[in-house]
């Protein structure tokens, strides 16, 4: 017999030697606090005082009918207990396969290539002509500035412009005078070289003049240096900016790439060169490859690392991708269907056999998973037999057969 130290309580244990008892434990109410153990055996119809409190103490037998009928719950009237109908099983052999071990990454695309656009001039954003995210080609006009100083400033180079263009006009003028004169003889010596040189001068400053107006105007008026997709706008319409001011970027088509995080795994760290896959669209993969990553883990135990492949160019820079890295390959390696994986109440993993006609539970080690298998490192043969289906009903039948209902 088993001695109770709850106190307030009796056990009605079910012996052994009566097939399909259960030991059951119930509430006693009224029974003395100095009441230790209350011990019934209940078999066939009879019951037994096989040790109890003192004399005294005897009052809670008045619970016995109570007991009684509960603990008859384990046997039947000198009949044999119904016997548990057995579980549905299926079984089926290991699968040998090649396996990937794998490291999940979660990052982002970017751009490998930008070119910014860059304040040259201080001025105000008077219009943004390209939308955030499109496709621009080369020489589309992305910003423009304007404003109080910008227009003050166009005007003076204006004025320059028109300045140097009746400079070159006067000079023009004086050359032609000064040939007419050296035809009829009364130029003086060299006076027609000086007026040559003054009106190349002119022309020299007008050009000037005019390629600075020219530069002013590409200042204010922002067009796309190369072709690619508009991305990163930091400025909005009536912002005012200033010369070394990035405005937003191009990011130029065919040089995605990915920067993702992952979390290594004792001996198995990533390395350029590895494949890599990345979730796409519905059920497609994009194939990508470890170019780069950086030397030392974060605080957090993660590291970054790029990937870069053609497929990348379907994603959008700035798209959060998740997807894995393979980091090495298991030949012939033992696999069994994912349901043929029992986790017990300590959750170790073990496997049903078949031996000699019966099912004998088996410790395993697992490794990788896959879409409904699981590898198997350690504990299984590679010509085993295991159970798929009504694993899990093998592994409770052992708690049928003695088990405590809790108050």
């Amino acid at each position: 017999m088993h001695r109770v130290h709850d106190e307030g309580r009796a056990r009605v244990v079910i012996g052994d030697a009566v097939q399909g008892c259960r030991a059951l434990r119930f509430p006693v109410s009224g029974v003395s606090r100095r009441l230790r153990m209350v011990s019934f055996l209940r078999c066939c119809g009879r019951i037994v005082l096989v040790r109890g409190a003192p004399r005294r103490s005897w009052a809670a037998l008045a619970v016995l009918p109570a007991v009684a009928g509960l603990a008859a719950l384990g046997c039947g009237d000198g009949a044999a207990p119904a016997a548990r109908p057995k579980p549905a099983v299926s079984t089926a052999p290991v699968e040998i396969r090649r396996v990937e071990v794998t490291l999940p990454l979660i990052g982002k695309a970017e751009s490998a290539r930008t070119v910014a656009f860059r304040a040259q001039v201080e001025g105000r954003v008077v219009a943004i002509r390209v939308a955030d995210g499109a496709r621009v080609t080369a020489g589309a006009v992305v910003f423009e500035l304007g404003g109080s100083r910008v227009a003050a400033r166009r005007q003076a180079l204006v004025a320059g412009v028109e300045t140097a263009a009746r400079s070159v006009e006067a000079a023009t003028k004086h050359l032609e005078q000064a040939e007419r004169r050296r035809k009829s003889h009364l130029a003086a010596p060299g006076e027609v070289s000086a007026a040559a040189a003054e009106l190349a001068a002119a022309q020299a400053q007008a050009a000037t003049a005019r390629a600075e107006l020219e530069r002013f105007e590409a200042s204010v008026t922002l067009a796309a240096p190369a072709s690619g997709r508009f991305a990163n706008r930091r400025v909005s319409r009536g912002q005012v900016v200033r010369p070394g001011d990035v405005l937003g970027e191009i990011l130029e088509p065919g040089s995605i790439r990915i920067a993702a995080q992952i979390v290594p795994r004792p001996g198995l760290d990533p390395r350029p060169g590895q494949r890599a896959m990345i979730d796409g669209a519905g059920s497609e993969e994009l194939a990508a490859t470890v170019t780069a990553m950086q030397p030392q883990a974060t605080a957090a135990g993660t590291v970054q690392v790029w990937l870069t492949g053609d497929d990348l160019r379907a994603l959008a820079p700035g798209t959060a991708v998740r997807g894995h890295i393979v980091v090495a390959v298991r030949e012939g390696a033992v696999t069994v269907p994912a349901t043929a994986v029992v986790r017990d109440s300590q959750d170790r993993p073990l496997v049903f056999v078949t031996s000699a006609g019966r099912y004998e539970e088996r410790p395993v080690t697992t490794g990788e998973q896959g879409p409904g298998w699981i590898e198997i490192t350690s504990g299984l043969e590679p010509d085993a037999e295991v159970v798929t289906e009504g694993a899990y009903e093998l592994y409770w039948a052992r708690f049928g057969k003695e088990y405590t209902v809790e108050d």
